[in-house]
């Protein structure tokens, strides 16, 4: 049953235990959660689906051999000890945001080391290439890799919803862009346009007002 992995799966049980206080107003709030998870998915009860969305979370941690290894997330980039319950916690729970982000937008950002490599590429590209558009496609990899913190930021914090696209946000970077690829910057005005005053000169976090 690879569905009952999902996060969607653990929700929608939650959500199915809700509406059956209705119908069961006597059960308590674990027995519905177990009478949910069975009816929905067959499973014995709610642990056992709880267990198995576990199972999906920590498919993509990496935990190295040793003593105080730190694990890392693949998937949310975050970094913790896996034999620890409060590092276990705040790891489903900034997992769960993720998840839900990507879900919504079809799109995960890169990892700390994702993004250092694309803004060390891009920065590549636009300082040595001989062509416009290859400079450009150079610094728009910059910006991609900012773009990306900035989106990673902003699913943590949780106002992930109301943050830009990465065309709304290219214009926003434009007075940034404008102190460190001069050359570039007047292509990128006129594939993107520009809005001043949203994220400082200095800065390449957008946060909500």
């Amino acid at each position: 049953m690879q569905h009952t992995l999902s996060f969607a799966a653990v929700q929608q049980a939650k959500r199915h235990a809700k509406a059956l206080k209705n119908t069961f107003p006597n059960l308590a709030h674990t027995q519905r959660l177990d009478k949910a998870a069975v009816e929905l998915f067959g499973v014995r009860d709610y642990h056992e689906l709880n267990k198995r969305y576990e199972q999906f979370i920590n498919r993509d941690v990496d935990t190295p051999g040793g003593p105080n290894s730190i694990s890392h997330c693949r998937f949310c980039d975050y970094r913790f000890a896996a034999d620890v319950k409060e590092d276990q916690r705040l790891h489903r729970e900034r997992h769960e945001r993720f998840l839900a982000a990507v879900e919504t937008l079809g799109y995960r950002p890169g990892s700390h080391m994702e993004r250092k490599r694309l803004k060390q590429d891009g920065h590549h590209q636009a300082s040595h290439s001989q062509v416009l558009a290859d400079q450009v496609a150079g610094v728009l990899m910059v910006t991609r890799g900012w773009f990306d913190r900035s989106l990673s930021s902003a699913i943590s914090g949780g106002y992930w919803k109301k943050h830009p696209n990465f065309d709304a946000y290219v214009a926003m970077i434009v007075p940034h862009l404008e102190t460190i690829f001069q050359r570039q910057v007047a292509e990128i005005i006129s594939q993107y346009g520009r809005t001043d005053g949203v994220i400082p000169k200095d800065d390449t976090y957008w946060s909500p007002r």
